[in-house]
């Protein structure tokens, strides 16, 4: 007899609906839910691909420990679990409290109870060194929404629905759907914005959406200087909205900032025509409603914080901040977590590795291995949720050198992955399927608003454990009261208080027939009266000071750079996420199986390489040898290459090691002066490489 189970999925922020049909306490088909009130049958291929995991021979489903020889076996959760405390309990004893560190890696933004259970832990215990993938994707916006709104989950979304005109920087839709800009079918979204006349225009250094829009074609990590050429083009010429500029406070000095960067001064180091430049800044100054987005293609640059902001001084500049068709703010069922440092200079901490504000996504990824070897104290146990650094951070083979060097490293995860291998224990996690969750990350940046909870669909397999549950047993290994207790309702305590302000609560979402409730929007008009002390943004805040000296710096650096440099950035691809599908062997028959260099046919040309050989890239930090691949959508200047591949080495997923790739992330610039000081963000693309064929 067949089970039908509405549930979601949970690989990105999208969230779409699923049906899942369980046989025999088995899912034996996972398909879209076509009576989903939002996604509405919506689904990608890689969603529904997540069943080959649920089903994959190759995960944990019992600990793990390394023995002498360094291969691993099996072991009781009791001895895991006593091992981890008692080890825990030495290094802290011994080094501090401090000395212990956690990594939370992206899917834990998806899992509703991971990261808190795994944060109360580590605060527990006494130290505040957490690393998150945000160092890696989002921080800049985790910074900016603390500084503009006072809490990192604060955002403004486009409004799709409404907006005459839509400026999309660094994003790729198609591929990625959407972050910090929630929709299923984003592609259909946007051609319905040119459907009614609107304008589409993405601005990337590859053409990536052929089906929709227009794309500027910019040079990569100089997306801020846009930003701020458009902005005094708007100034010197139709001038800024006189309500918005009205409620900028120290506007001359905003004004003294971009116009450093004049259309004729940028257009070379942008790699856009001045003219461009300015007719770019008149169709959005002069559409009737207009929407600025801005992700991962910029957000992993060196000035992923301040081009954001730049992108709250255009909205608002223009009229257009918290107006329909604008930018607006999107309702919400989960209240946003409060600021976690002080929005000014003394939230940035000094440390031996320079001055840097932390923040939701703690510290900084890039200074991982520094804070291993040379951290006072150093770092002496890590735990890994749901996170591979060793492929998602940059250091490549030294990295991997300075985790094997800890006292105690543990991974709770599905798989062991390339960092597992590296790790004293491995605990198995339960995965989508087989826990409750709450869609609580994407509120507040949904096109469409809903709150979405889902039961376990099947039980764990094997001796699979939730986060919740093993936090609470090393809480009390170490006489720690759990946060958390092993069979507590932690959806209800975090959330029940704001849901209520919906009439809603987690009991009712349990008991309807989906789970999903669809919230009424949030009415444009008094946002900056709600969100800030006067009702006005600060034109030069202070936070940003070292963000807007290094802009000044690397301009010049920009603009002392050969012709012929090539810059590295990073490509999405439909046929993986990360590192999170590595091991699905479906995905191996195809593009999947491989992580080529990508370039334009006028570099190929340029350097001697053909179609399919093999070259040598490296840079200061590293080296790597890949397949070469023609792309003519891609910027002359320059190469991409897709991250989470690396897996010579990881002998807990065979299909992965038998197709492993390169770790590009050997190329990504490390230690001091290497990451965004405003946010932490490590600099993932738009990175100087040299190339040669072999």
């Amino acid at each position: 007899m067949t089970t039908v189970r509405p549930t979601y999925c949970r690989l990105c922020e999208v969230g779409c609906g699923l049906v899942a049909e369980v046989e025999g306490g088995r899912i034996v088909r996972l398909r879209p839910d076509k009576d989903h009130p939002v996604s509405a049958g919506f689904a990608c291929n890689k969603g529904l691909l997540s069943l080959d995991v649920h089903h994959d021979p190759a995960r944990v489903s019992v600990p793990q420990r390394r023995a002498a020889d360094g291969t691993f076996v099996d072991e009781t959760w009791d001895d895991a679990l006593d091992d981890i405390a008692a080890r825990l309990a030495a290094i802290v004893d011994e080094h501090g409290p401090s000395s212990v560190a956690m990594y939370l890696g992206n899917p834990t933004a998806f899992n509703a109870i991971a990261g808190p259970a795994a944060g109360l832990f580590l605060l527990q215990i006494g130290s505040d060194r957490i690393f998150t993938a945000g160092s890696q994707d989002c921080g800049n916006k985790f910074a900016i929404g603390e500084l503009l709104w006072g809490s990192a989950q604060t955002h403004l979304v486009a409004d799709l629905d409404r907006t005459d005109h839509v400026l999309l920087l660094g994003t790729n839709p198609r591929i990625s759907k959407g972050s910090f800009l929630v929709m299923p079918d984003p592609v259909a979204k946007l051609a319905e914005v040119e459907a009614r006349g609107g304008t589409v225009r993405f601005v990337d250094p590859r053409h990536g959406e052929p089906k929709v829009g227009e794309t500027v074609q910019i040079k990569p990590d100089t997306d801020v200087y846009l930003l701020a050429a458009m902005l005094h083009e708007i100034d010197r010429t139709v001038g800024f909205d006189p309500d918005g500029a009205a409620l900028v406070t120290d506007l001359d000095q905003l004004r003294a900032f971009v116009a450093q960067f004049p259309a004729e001064r940028v257009a070379p180091i942008v790699g856009i025509d001045a003219t461009r430049i300015a007719a770019m800044a008149a169709e959005f100054a002069g559409a009737p409603t207009a929407s600025v987005h801005v992700s991962t293609g910029v957000n992993m640059g060196r000035h992923g914080a301040l081009a954001y902001w730049l992108t709250i001084m255009l909205s608002m500049l223009t009229g257009n901040l918290d107006r329909p068709g604008g930018n607006v703010p999107a309702t919400r069922a989960t209240a946003p977590t409060p600021m976690s440092q002080p929005a000014g200079p003394e939230g940035f901490v000094d440390t031996p590795w320079g001055s840097f504000r932390p923040n939701a996504g703690g510290q900084p990824g890039a200074l991982l291995g520094s804070m291993i070897r040379e951290g006072d104290p150093p770092i002496r146990a890590l735990i890994s949720v749901a996170g591979n650094p060793a492929l998602s951070i940059g250091g490549g083979d030294d990295l991997a050198d300075a985790l094997a060097e800890l006292d105690l490293l543990v991974t709770v995860d599905f798989y062991r992955n390339a960092t597992g291998e590296l790790a004293d224990h491995v605990l198995p996690a339960l995965d989508w399927y087989e826990r409750q969750d709450l869609n609580t990350f994407v509120q507040g940046t949904q096109v469409t608003p809903y709150v979405q909870w889902t039961g376990p669909v099947v039980e764990p397999a094997g001796e699979r454990r939730s986060e919740q549950w093993i936090f609470a047993a090393l809480a009390e290994r170490l006489g720690h009261p759990p946060v958390f207790g092993p069979d507590g309702d932690v959806l209800s305590m975090l959330y029940d208080g704001t849901l209520a302000e919906h009439g809603l609560a987690m009991a009712a979402l349990r008991q309807s027939a989906d789970g999903v409730a669809v919230l009424a929007p949030t009415d444009t008009g008094g946002f900056l009266e709600r969100m800030t002390p006067d009702g006005t943004l600060d034109g030069s805040p202070a936070m940003l000071g070292p963000a807007r000296e290094r802009a000044v710096a690397l301009f010049d650096e920009l603009a002392a750079e050969p012709d012929d440099q090539l810059k590295l950035i990073t490509r999405r691809t439909s046929h993986t996420i990360n590192s999170a599908l590595q091991n699905v062997e479906r995905l191996k028959k195809g593009a999947g199986a491989d992580n080529p260099l990508w370039l334009s046919p006028t570099d190929a040309e340029r350097l001697g390489v053909v179609d399919g050989s093999r070259v040598r890239v490296w840079n200061r930090f590293g080296q790597v040898e890949a397949a070469a691949r023609l792309d003519d959508t891609l910027r002359p200047g320059v190469v991409a290459m897709t991250h989470g591949f690396g897996n010579a080495r990881t002998h807990g997923q065979p299909v992965a090691r038998a197709h492993p790739g390169v770790n590009v992330n050997a190329l990504s610039p490390v230690g001091p002066g290497t990451f965004d000081p405003v946010s932490t963000m490590s600099h993932l693309t738009g990175i100087p490489v040299e190339v040669a064929p072999i």
